[in-house]
């Protein structure tokens, strides 16, 4: 049978050897990629602050700014506040080379349109100074512009974390293919962490731009490493091993058919849940994700038959106590339940464990169908306060993505 069955379920990523083309180096360059009109609209808004604070004029009238440029060099302007207004008003022209060595850190009362305001007016020579406070913050949107190689990185991280996949999401829509150079040296590397990470963002960027334009975009770098590319597109080459899942006894769950009416062998059905954990699964503003190759295992198979063993994943889950760490088993039924089973999910919103009542609204959400609106409305009567307006607003944003896609921006 294993002719018949996609790679995914053969032969997974996660078993095989990934292609390595050595040597490559990523772009030097560092880009600020304005949106048509966005610098404008956002010079608008500049100054924040009205004027400068009375440490500086007093220096200015003395000693010029030419002075004010020597105090802060010599270490004697050290209040955010006076630092914040000498580089929002004083030339450009003697600021912009002390911006390298501008050791900023910001905390959590630090006003972060700073980081804002010096990318606008110094653009690419911001970046010594938003990058490191973007990252410790996770501020996402002061870095949503820039783009080279420690961005890159940064978001191909980011991209693999709940709390800051949105973020990471919104700036590979943004960069698109043109962010493709700054990952293929990490995705054809020997270092096993960082090439996960930059596999799965060229995967991310494919699903959105098109296998062809990753390779074009990897092509500079040589045929070899365009070819590689490709294999890795075309699930050649080895992500991110699943997680364990000792609770779940995968030969005791429903068999999965195939459209034919075969069962799916046992090895391949572990292969599919391993895929099922790796899916990002669920997020706030932005449909969910599943394993590359994973919707086109699931269309070989029967329906009916999926939405069977989701359930049952599901059931086992709970029946073992719903050990944290397995948010997967909520977000799978995204892809594997039928209608009867989302008929289902409102009622395990309001009555299931105390970890999930959000995350299957979410469900709910991404399944998206008529079925699914009606149980995120039977929430929204039924739930508190709190879960009442979750679904109201998962009920909004379904309703918004049947018309139109989100609307991306940093500002």
């Amino acid at each position: 049978m294993g002719d018949a069955l996609p790679p995914l379920l053969v032969t997974p990523p996660w078993m095989r050897k990934a292609p390595v083309v050595p040597g490559l180096l990523p772009p030097a360059e560092r880009v600020v990629d304005w949106q048509p009109g966005e610098r404008e609209e956002l010079r608008q808004w500049l100054p924040c602050r009205s004027r400068l604070t009375g440490e500086l004029q007093e220096i200015v009238r003395l000693e010029g700014w030419e002075g004010v440029v020597r105090e802060f060099v010599n270490g004697r302007i050290t209040r955010e506040a006076a630092q914040f207004s000498l580089f929002e008003h004083g030339p450009e022209e003697l600021l912009r080379p002390l911006l390298a060595n501008w050791r900023l850190e910001l905390t959590r009362s630090s006003d972060f349109s700073i980081l804002r305001t010096v990318t606008v007016r110094f653009e690419a020579d911001a970046l010594d100074v938003v990058f490191p406070n973007a990252k410790a913050h996770r501020s996402g949107w002061a870095l949503m512009p820039f783009r080279d190689v420690e961005v890159a990185r940064l978001m191909a991280t980011w991209l693999g974390r709940s709390s800051t996949r949105r973020h990471a999401r919104e700036w590979f829509a943004r960069h698109g293919a043109a962010a493709v150079p700054f990952l293929v040296p990490d995705a054809l590397g020997a270092r096993r962490p960082r090439r996960d990470k930059a596999v799965a963002a060229l995967l991310h960027i494919a699903a959105r731009c098109g296998e062809a334009d990753v390779v074009a975009a990897a092509r500079p770098y040589g045929d070899q490493a365009a070819d590689a590319v490709a294999r890795i597109l075309d699930g050649g080459a080895p992500t991110s091993k699943p997680r364990d899942v000792p609770w779940l006894d995968v030969d005791a769950l429903p068999e999965v058919l195939l459209r034919d009416g075969r069962a799916l062998p046992g090895d391949a059905v572990k292969n599919l849940v391993g895929a099922l954990t790796l899916s990002p699964g669920v997020q706030w503003n932005a449909p969910a994700e599943s394993y590359p190759g994973l919707q086109d295992a699931l269309d070989l198979c029967d329906r009916a038959s999926l939405a069977a063993f989701g359930w049952a994943v599901y059931e086992r889950w709970e029946a073992a106590g719903a050990p944290s760490g397995n948010r997967w088993v909520v977000d799978q039924l995204i892809w594997l339940a039928d209608d009867e089973v989302t008929g289902r999910l409102g009622t395990l919103a309001l009555n299931g464990p105390a970890s999930i009542p959000e995350d299957v609204t979410g469900v709910l959400a991404d399944i998206g169908t008529d079925t699914a609106l009606a149980q995120l409305e039977f929430v929204a009567r039924r739930a508190g306060p709190g879960l009442r307006g979750t679904a109201k607003e998962r009920i909004a944003w379904t309703t918004r993505r049947r018309h139109a896609g989100p609307v991306l921006a940093w500002r």
